[in-house]
């Protein structure tokens, strides 16, 4: 048995065999596992390797960025990636190698390839996004159809976020005076608990989803480097089988997370957001005023051709049974007028056949006469029924384009709540139509408001 040694002198051995085997820095590739920054500026990792098919730890060990490598190096990293270290992250470091006999082993990092880094992150996302495309989910949210006015809106956010107060201020004071409805579900919009904390408010949502016609996912504000949490495989999951249309408005401006990829629609910032609900809504009433002329003008047009239809018709069958009753009395006068001047020496010689044909004559005459009388006044009754018939199905008509041209009377819409915006007599459709110092006119249901734009 060899004669025994104290610790002290065999980590110190284990030092000087380390210091002899890594004379120079070396390149190592691992995993963080845990991260703290000390008041100092120092900041203290854990790095750890696990196994590629099984996921389980096979190598962990301390590392240390000291503060002054690390305010080079967490500016330069954050640069190039857009993110800061995080818990989770791959990366690649240069290292020294060491042992203290008091603090046991660790490495001193003094650099980092922020474009390995880099190059993780993409590979990692562009797993995600194909693994939701061979589940067939990554388009169902954006196959749902975005209502044209989106009034019932749930919304998450932060309810300390700047973004979700920036959101909701636009909306309540929008130019056109519009009326939208919004209900706050608290979460985290950034960490590693955040994509848990929004899976949970779209459960939430779900449990009403009959209150709402689509959801707005709120950030705005803050560093590119909380975003990593909306590149989560399960959030996206969740988010791209939604049944309700999902609106992103996370606030940046580099490539689409995964999120804004699954999502139904993607705004840049909460408040491009509001603009973009704003603008459809503002669009619709356009349209809505539009049809209102176009059904106006086309009753209206409707409305007189029928009256002059109806007037011509009138005097047809005015005339016609006029005509037809005078024809009818002048054939009456001309047969008179022969019988009253036939030859009177026919009379002479046949006095008593002439007395009987005369009375014969005068009868048939009285009867042909009253036939046609009688003719007469049944076609007159005839005529005064068929056009108060026609009269009344043309009253009905009238009544109820009366009753569309109210429907779509701008005066009626107003009345439910929707508002005229005008400036120099011509209508505003866009924001676009006017500029700082116009005028403006916006007529309500209660009257007219005169503003400028500013």
């Amino acid at each position: 048995m060899t004669a025994p040694i104290s610790l002290f002198e065999l980590l110190n051995n284990v030092k000087t065999e380390l210091k002899t085997a890594f004379q120079t820095p070396v390149w190592v590739v691992a995993e963080i596992i845990e991260l703290n920054q000390n008041r100092m500026g120092h900041c203290y990792l854990e790095l750890a390797e696990k196994d590629p098919d099984s996921d389980r730890m096979i190598a962990k060990t301390k590392a240390t960025i000291w503060a002054g490598v690390y305010a080079r190096l967490a500016p330069y990293f954050e640069s190039v990636t857009g993110e800061q270290l995080r818990v989770g992250m791959k990366v690649l470091v240069r290292v020294t190698v060491e042992m203290h006999e008091l603090y046991s082993f660790s490495l001193n990092v003094l650099d980092i390839d922020a474009q390995y880094t880099l190059g993780d992150i993409a590979q990692q996302r562009a797993k995600i996004i194909a693994q939701l495309t061979a589940d067939g989910v990554i388009d169902m949210n954006k196959q749902l159809e975005l209502p044209l006015v989106v009034q019932r809106i749930a919304v998450i956010s932060s309810d300390s976020a700047a973004g979700w107060g920036d959101f909701k201020n636009q909306l309540d004071d929008n130019d056109y005076g519009y009326k939208f409805e919004t209900e706050l579900f608290t979460a985290l919009m950034q960490g590693d608990g955040a994509p848990a904390s929004i899976i949970a408010a779209l459960n939430a949502i779900f449990n009403r989803i009959d209150d709402f016609d689509a959801v707005a996912i709120l950030r705005g504000g803050g560093s590119k480097s909380d975003l990593s949490c909306f590149d989560n495989y399960e959030l996206a999951y969740n988010a791209a089988q939604f049944p309700l249309p999902i609106i992103t408005g996370i606030g940046h401006e580099r490539d689409d997370s995964v999120l804004d990829l699954v999502a139904n629609t993607r705004l840049k910032t909460p408040t491009a957001l509001a603009a973009f609900i704003i603008d459809r809504a503002a669009a619709f009433e356009q349209q809505l005023t539009d049809m209102c002329h176009t059904v106006c003008n086309v009753v209206g047009r409707k409305i007189d051709s029928r009256i002059s239809d109806m007037e011509h018709n009138s005097s047809r069958f005015v005339y016609a049974a006029r005509n037809s009753i005078s024809q009818r009395l002048e054939r009456v006068k001309t047969f008179k007028t022969r019988l009253q001047g036939a030859d009177r020496l026919y009379f002479d010689n046949h006095e008593v056949k002439l007395a009987n044909i005369a009375r014969q004559a005068n009868l048939t005459s009285k009867m042909q006469i009253m036939a046609a009388t009688n003719n007469a006044m049944h076609l007159q009754l005839r005529f005064e029924k068929a056009v108060g018939t026609y009269f009344e199905s043309q009253q009905k008509r009238l009544e109820h384009f009366e009753n569309v041209v109210d429907k779509y009377n701008p005066q009626t819409i107003l009345a439910r709540g929707y508002a005229i915006v005008t400036s120099g007599g011509k209508t505003v459709k866009s924001p676009a139509d006017v500029k700082s110092g116009d005028e403006l006119a916006i007529r309500t249901n209660g009257g007219v408001i005169e503003g400028v734009v500013k």
